[in-house]
């Protein structure tokens, strides 16, 4: 009986290792499976920008840089913060050439004025430094709200 509390105590240590081999084994497959991206919104309060971690899947089959701005446009998790666009807002079109240019293509709802979202040029703004900040391969992003041009090159 004298080794039953040294007994114990083994078996708890030897869980806990268990346990805690088992959770890095996961993370690291949920890590190779997806890409970490920094989304940047703005503040009900202040209107400062913040940013929400998010974890997109690197082999979407529409491409990550799509899936992310799929993803960014249904806004933040945080109810703290403003969607860049009006909620009916999608995306048309989203391609990027062999020069790094993103050309992104989104609907006329993007013009739309709504409490719960950024002014359209701080959406404007915001959605190109979250494409830029996110992917380095991408270095200019042009912006076309229901087939036109709304900005200059950034």
């Amino acid at each position: 009986m004298k080794n039953k509390p040294y007994f114990i105590t083994a078996f708890v240590c030897a869980a806990l290792a268990v346990g805690a081999a088992a959770i890095s084994l996961l993370s690291i497959q949920k890590r190779d499976k997806s890409f970490r991206t920094l989304m940047y919104f703005p503040s009900f309060e202040n209107g400062k920008t913040y940013t929400e971690e998010r974890f997109i899947p690197k082999d979407s089959a529409q491409g990550t840089e799509r899936y992310f701005v799929d993803d960014l446009l249904l806004g933040p998790l945080t109810h703290s913060y403003k969607k860049l666009f009006p909620g009916e807002t999608t995306v048309e079109f989203f391609t990027v050439d062999a020069d790094g240019t993103a050309y992104i293509g989104l609907s006329k709802g993007a013009l739309k004025s709504s409490d719960d979202a950024a002014d359209i040029n701080t959406g404007i703004s915001l959605l190109k430094r979250n494409i830029v900040m996110n992917f380095t391969k991408i270095n200019t992003v042009l912006v076309y709200i229901d087939g036109k041009s709304v900005c200059e090159k950034s």
